[in-house]
């Protein structure tokens, strides 16, 4: 166990607690000023000071900053004691403490007793050769990814928080990845620098991952827990996660030259209009994020909708499973109805700007996600998916982009399996006839605005409008008339 303690004050209030520790068995020191302090540090080598910050003659900064960069004494940990307020440089959230004067003895030896537990646990941890597993209110996640470090340990340290499940990475001793919710590498791995409770365990051997992070430990932690604690001290001005943001100016009257971080949040702003969102389907860290977001709400850029408290009522959802059933037995998965599957919406087109729009319609849909490298591509318009509709438990919609060019023509062949139906985004005749006869599936001319006969409208943002929109599909496979020869679904849409 360590028991050297060092107590650096000038006020006979802090020296008070000498008795009381040196019954429970610690060694202390006392200094009176900050240069004997020093002078005893680099000759005793104590395993924590508790200093005034107003010490004389060498300022507890400055001092610790000397101990710090001396290899003998870089591992002690310092309890300050100082000004309600104060800012301390260089101090570290996962090894040092602050209690603010006028100071509570019981408090400030209560803290002394739970740092050498803590440390005592981690220890203990460290000795540990199968799995560990544990609680992060016992032992922090700092002091175990420290530990795994010193002794280069290979598997994964799974976290459990709640609901949540996370897990790191580690490969020698070096964390090679991070996952935590739908995030992953070093966005993941700040995230769960800020967990402070929760179960730990760790699976030792042999690690197959991809390496998404490839900074050293060292810099990954003091990165995060600098991220966390500006994130702590802004946290008034950044926008609240449950915020909805509204861009005010278009898009083509923004300022130019902005940075390339602006201009990729600004694109995923245009389907994602919630904080929470943004935060998770941007690669870049939270805190750079909700720093963008700041100045672009400083700058009346765009504007935060704070919704009332309370939940949501209660929505019918965009298949029912009735309706998932049929489908999934009209793919041949009668067997297999409680695994996941998924089946294939195509998007015919003529011009991207037609598919960017029918993605932005899906906008502020909390089933739909769309493909990262989508939102952030060029305007050409391409073959590839774009998203996904998640509408049910176990089943999911993927959308798929495809030209309605003739040049496009010989793709459309490989598309016709596994295909719940196709909207047609434009007077695309051509495309549209290949589809109803050679697929015999739905083709559903789409609009997103205007009455037109035989087009259906899609109200952006409107979940009742696609549900509208899902169901002439899924007509085909519900009811005694199921099958290719089916009636055509409805006014709007035409099959084969």
């Amino acid at each position: 166990m360590f028991t050297k303690i060092l107590l650096a004050s000038a006020q006979e209030a802090l020296l008070n607690l000498t008795e009381v520790l040196s019954q429970q068995g610690f060694e202390v020191q006392v200094c009176r000023d900050g240069a004997k302090a020093l002078e005893l540090s680099l000759t005793w080598y104590p395993d924590l000071m508790v200093v005034d910050t107003g010490i004389p003659l060498l300022p507890a900064e400055r001092l610790s900053q000397i101990l710090l960069a001396n290899p003998r004494t870089e591992g002690m940990s310092f309890f300050y004691i100082g000004r309600e307020g104060e800012l301390i440089e260089g101090f570290r959230r996962h090894k040092d403490h602050f209690v603010p004067r006028p100071f509570n003895a019981e408090q400030v030896l209560g803290l002394i007793f739970g740092h050498f537990k803590r440390r005592e646990r981690t220890e203990r941890v460290s000795r540990q050769e199968k799995d560990i597993e544990g609680s992060l209110n016992q032992v922090s996640l700092v002091d175990l990814l420290q530990i795994f470090g010193l002794n280069r340990k290979d598997g994964v340290l799974n976290l459990v928080r709640g609901e949540e499940r996370a897990s790191i990475h580690l490969m020698g001793g070096a964390v090679v990845n991070a996952r935590c919710g739908r995030t992953e590498g070093e966005k993941a791995f700040y995230r769960l620098l800020r967990w402070e409770e929760g179960q730990f365990r760790f699976n030792p051997g042999r690690v197959e991952s991809e390496a998404r992070i490839a900074r050293p430990m060292d810099h990954l932690i003091m990165d995060g827990l600098r991220q966390i604690d500006e994130l702590i001290a802004q946290a008034e001005a950044m926008p609240h996660p449950d915020s909805l943001l509204v861009l005010k100016v278009p898009r083509d009257r923004l300022p130019r030259g902005l940075r390339p971080a602006t201009q990729e949040i600004l694109m995923i702003l245009e389907y994602y209009p919630r904080v929470r969102d943004i935060l998770d389907h941007c690669p870049r860290s939270d805190f750079e994020i909700l720093q963008v977001l700041k100045v672009l709400l400083a700058k009346g850029l765009i504007e935060e909708h704070r919704e009332e408290p309370g939940g949501l009522p209660m929505q019918l959802p965009l298949l029912s499973s009735a309706e998932v059933i049929a489908l999934k037995d009209h793919l041949g998965e009668r067997d297999v109805l409680l695994e996941e599957a998924s089946a294939k919406l195509i998007l015919l087109a003529s011009c991207a700007a037609d598919i960017r729009r029918f993605v932005q319609s899906l906008k502020g849909i909390p089933e739909f996600e769309p493909e990262g490298d989508f939102l952030l591509s060029d305007v050409s318009l391409g073959l590839g998916e774009v998203g996904r509709l998640n509408v049910a438990e176990t089943f999911s919609l993927r959308l798929f982009s495809l030209p309605a060019t003739d040049e496009a023509a010989p793709l459309w062949t490989p598309f016709c399996r596994r295909l719940f139906g196709v909207v047609s985004l434009g007077n695309l005749a051509k495309a549209e006839e290949f589809f109803k006869f050679r697929a015999r599936v739905p083709v559903i001319k789409l609009a997103f605005s205007g009455d037109s006969p035989g087009v259906f409208v899609l109200e952006e943002g409107e979940r009742k409008s696609l549900r509208r929109l899902l169901e002439l599909f899924a007509r085909r496979f519900v009811g005694p008339e199921q099958g290719p020869d089916a009636p055509a679904p409805a006014a709007g849409a035409t099959a084969g």
